[in-house]
């Protein structure tokens, strides 16, 4: 399979997640401030929900901006991801409704995030692995930066259903908020530092161009003077034998 038809296999998905997401939203009783506030934890719930398919999806396309090529692993890992985030319209939506400070959902609800997070650093890891020749072999024992993110997003997830579960349930849409912003804020970091990286790469690149053209002028100098010192002992030559023939035709 082609690395765009699964990015566009995904983008569908997602879109569909998303849709559903919206149709399970509860409607207010009228349209008052007041009959919207009564309804806040399920507009709460499906802002974090929306926002974290997004960060997800983000994170997805920021990979394939930098892949080439994907095997079987990376085509599987696809799948189960968006196998466990096709869960996540069903669990908002129980949210939405009863379980917004039920203890026992947070864990779901946290555990479910915190396995779609590893499965996309999964991806990440698949991906790098059959694009060994463009993250170099160095990367191999390390984390790219796009995986430290996920990472990160794990931990901040994990501890979020942690205090859910011993102190306050609905905290665990505030971490995975966090979780969003923290990606959000991350990736525009990395692709800057990438982008300034490239800049400075190529201008070393045209550093060196032009080190190397002054180069060749400096050995085409060198060439002609060495000609013009062919030149000069061969004039030098033609007098010297011109020298001879006089005296012997004398």
């Amino acid at each position: 399979m082609k690395r765009h038809k699964l990015g566009a296999f995904i983008d569908a998905i997602y879109a569909i997640i998303i849709t559903i997401c919206i149709l399970d939203l509860e409607k207010p009783a009228s349209l008052t401030w007041g009959s919207l506030w009564e309804i806040r934890a399920s507009l709460f719930a499906y802002t974090v929900t929306f926002f974290m398919m997004v960060s997800m999806w983000v994170q997805i396309h920021f990979l394939w901006d930098q892949i080439k090529f994907i095997d079987h692993a990376v085509v599987w890992a696809c799948l189960v991801f968006l196998f466990t985030s096709s869960f996540i319209p069903y669990m908002t939506s129980l949210m939405m409704t009863e379980n917004f400070s039920n203890e026992y959902f947070s864990i779901l609800y946290g555990g479910l995030t915190i396995f779609i997070s590893l499965n996309l650093l999964v991806i990440q890891k698949a991906a790098e692995r059959c694009n060994r020749h463009i993250f170099g072999k160095g990367m191999k024992s390390k984390l790219m930066p796009s995986q430290q993110i996920m990472f990160n997003d794990i931990l901040i997830k994990i501890a979020g259903t942690l205090i859910s579960v011993f102190l306050w349930p609905p905290f665990i849409l505030i971490a995975v908020f966090i979780a969003f912003e923290y990606n959000s804020i991350s990736s525009i970091y990395i692709r800057k530092k990438m982008l300034k990286d490239s800049e400075a790469h190529k201008k070393e690149l045209e550093a060196q161009q032009m080190e190397i053209e002054a180069q060749k002028q400096e050995i085409e100098a060198q060439k002609q003077v060495i000609e013009e010192q062919k030149q000069e002992l061969e004039a030098q030559h033609q007098e010297r034998e011109t020298l001879e023939e006089e005296p012997a035709g004398a």
